[in-house]
């Protein structure tokens, strides 16, 4: 249970990231189908019409989102689909289609995984992809074939990705397949040993970081950086599981060093989602002081990140949700937009400080005003709002 806690609390913190939304192809359905079949990723279909609503929505505002982006690019082919097209016909014939937007996870086989009617927030969207992943599981019938002597190069990468992307154990799978000193090139070796680096506490791992500098060439230092975030949050979630606080250090310190980006960032939301687990409040408090400290100038979602946090945890501690309202005014200062604003002004109001929030929403509202935009309806509904909250005392 200790373990589920701290997982959940680490997922809920992303360090910004490059990517800039979901890169759909520009091909038709059956194409995609077959990229997604030689790639070995399912594929995700936005089955939508030009004058849908809740479609345009999704487009601008959901599937836009960095980390929205960095996942279905990772980890699936993606294609948008007008159903109103000949392509999109075609399309239909063999997957009904009955309102606007249908999302599709369909396997490598043409199967469908999962189908969902209507517009999803990114947060939704997440949670699907990833059921997606756990559902679209062939590592049993690979293990048949594994059981049956299989070994090439090939079978053997596609097989300990399989068992990654199911959750399932991959480790001494890895580690025995090595030590039967398979024939592979360097460049082979090194993709095998970075697939299956999946904790910190291993040598499959530390042969990863040893040479970090043709991995990196190899796959990317986006994609480097991820995979040893990765590890080192599985080893964290053993120490938990097994009570060994030296396995979260050794996990602290491998990422310190191995990490090239954002180490100290890593570190810190790490820490506090390790010490919340445990209850270790002074010690979570510092580690979001530092890395509110850590986070650039123009960091807002970092600094959000801590603000929210804080509060969830200590909403009850008056000297503690004072320093998320510094936070979130913080944010709120570098970016003043509506979803900055709604939370600043509740973090206020669930401190008392009502009459600060409405002067807060109300100077908003005077500037949202000037542009004639669609957020001053947004901060005008919630001026009402924090208005009716003082009236009712």
């Amino acid at each position: 249970m200790r373990a589920i806690i701290f997982i959940l609390g680490l997922l809920s913190f992303q360090l910004p990231i490059k990517a800039q939304g979901i890169k759909f192809e520009e091909t038709t359905w059956k194409l995609a189908l077959e990229k997604a079949k030689s790639s070995d990723k399912p594929l995700f279909v936005d089955a939508f019409a030009q004058w849908c609503g809740p479609c345009k929505s999704m487009a601008k505002n959901v599937f836009t989102r960095d980390d929205v982006g960095k996942f279905f690019n990772e980890n699936f082919i993606n294609l948008k689909l007008d159903m109103e097209t000949p392509d999109g016909r075609d399309f239909e014939g063999l997957y009904p289609v009955s309102a606007y937007p249908t999302l599709f996870f369909i396997d490598t086989k043409g199967k469908v995984i999962k189908k969902v009617v209507g517009g999803q927030q990114a947060e939704g969207l997440l949670r699907l992809a990833k059921e997606v992943l756990l559902k679209n599981d062939n590592s049993e019938d690979m293990a048949k074939e594994y059981e049956g002597g299989k070994r090439d190069y090939d079978f053997m990468l596609k097989y300990i990705k399989a068992l990654n992307n199911a959750g399932k154990p991959s480790l001494k799978i890895a580690n025995d397949y090595l030590q039967s000193n398979p024939e592979l090139t360097e460049e082979q070796l090194l993709v095998f040993q970075f697939e299956a680096a999946t904790e910190a506490d291993t040598r499959l791992f530390e042969g990863v970081v040893a040479r970090k500098k043709e991995v990196i060439k190899l796959v990317g230092e986006e994609a480097y950086n991820e995979k040893i975030k990765a590890a080192c949050k599985a080893t964290i979630q053993k120490s938990i599981e097994y009570d060994t606080p030296e396995l979260f250090q050794e996990a602290l310190s491998k990422s310190d060093k191995s990490l090239t980006a954002d180490a100290a960032m890593f570190r810190y939301s790490s820490e506090m989602s390790y010490y919340q687990t445990f209850h270790q409040k002074d010690a979570y408090l510092k580690a979001a002081d530092q890395l509110a400290k850590k986070a650039a100038k123009d960091d807002y979602k970092t600094l959000r990140f801590v603000a929210e946090d804080i509060c969830k945890n200590y909403k009850d501690d008056p000297k503690v949700v004072k320093k998320a309202i510094s936070l979130a005014q913080e944010a709120y200062d570098i970016q003043p937009n509506y979803d900055n604003l709604y939370f600043y002004t509740r973090t206020l109001l669930d401190a008392g400080e009502v009459d600060k929030a409405l002067k807060v929403s109300t100077e908003a509202l005077e500037e949202a005003k000037k542009k004639q935009g669609q957020e001053a309806i947004q901060i005008e509904g919630l001026v009402k709002f924090i208005q009716s909250k003082k009236d009712n005392g």
